[in-house]
């Protein structure tokens, strides 16, 4: 089975290229990197990319993830959250492949008084959001046989996440301010990658004539504020030694940390359905984060 993973120079990228590997013959490609670079925002450049690969399934790890510069530039949010998840999907329903999408929580707004399920209504507060979200729609209208897994809060050991950020001040012993009233599923991309990987073993038990998208939750067992993951990210740093020791992190208010774009208060993901496919319990938080320090001393 050939898979073309795109994106992969991002941090999911990373993650996900040794475990596609062991599926099938891996083509990888990056804005400048990979096996075969691409420029993704070029229609024409993504046409010769998956004409020359022929893939059977698509893994579409490339995204514009700046939720605040997305209000100031919608129109190149859109182009890598809607038009090329559309194009992709375009492709592989006339090429009778699968496409895997990762979308986002920020589909939803509002606070449901439980975590958001797969078939709850969609309210997106921002740019970022309605561009995910249009991109979501915009599959399923294909006809494409996709997997779209919504995942949220990402970080890894690699830099430009919240992980890193806030792990980099507090290595220079750096006090740190965090949001406290915004709640979501921070997930590690290595357990996105595991979760994909699960996946696409099953590929050869979904029905090929059954071309609905289908939208699963995939995020690490958790819920908790900005601020408690950074007290837990502090503290799990500190016992293995990517940082000398704890640093104070203060609970501030979404107020006192002004963004263009507004987040969702509330956007806890439900994992049911993905875990009866599964048939397993996905890590908790504290064990992906515990995972992903590991590696860090490992890099």
């Amino acid at each position: 089975m050939r898979l073309l993973l795109l994106g992969a120079e991002g941090q999911l990228g990373r993650h996900l290229s040794p475990r596609l590997s062991a599926i099938g013959e891996l083509i990888s490609s990056g804005r400048a990197g990979g096996d075969k670079p691409c420029d993704l925002a070029s229609a024409k450049q993504l046409s010769t990319l998956l004409n020359t690969v022929q893939p059977k399934v698509v893994i579409n790890a490339a995204a514009w993830t700046a939720v605040d510069a997305a209000e100031d530039q919608p129109r190149a949010a859109r182009l890598l959250n809607t038009e090329l998840p559309d194009q992709l999907a375009g492709w592989c329903q006339r090429h009778d492949a699968l496409l895997v999408h990762y979308s986002t929580d920020y589909v939803f707004d509002g606070h449901p008084g439980r975590a958001w399920r797969e078939d709850d209504a969609t309210a997106p507060a921002s740019v970022y959001g309605r561009t995910k979200l249009d991109g979501e729609l915009a599959i399923r209208a294909s006809g494409a046989r996709a997997l779209i897994l919504r995942t949220a809060w990402l970080y890894s050991a690699c830099p430009g996440n919240f992980l890193s950020a806030i792990l980099a001040r507090a290595a220079q012993g750096e006090s740190l301010r965090v949001v406290s009233d915004q709640y979501g599923s921070p997930t590690w991309a290595g357990s996105l990658a595991a979760v994909t990987g699960d996946l696409l073993q099953r590929v050869d038990g979904w029905h090929d004539d059954d071309p609905r998208a289908m939208v699963l939750h995939a995020v690490d067992r958790g819920q908790m504020s900005w601020h408690e993951f950074a007290v837990m990210a502090v503290q799990t740093a500190a016992q293995y030694g990517v940082i000398e020791q704890p640093v104070e992190v203060a609970a501030i208010d979404s107020g006192q940390w002004p963004q263009k774009a507004k987040r969702p208060s509330w956007s806890v993901l439900d994992l049911g359905a993905l875990e009866t496919l599964l048939g397993r319990a996905l890590a908790t938080t504290q064990q992906a984060l515990t995972a992903c320090i590991k590696q860090w001393n490992r890099q």
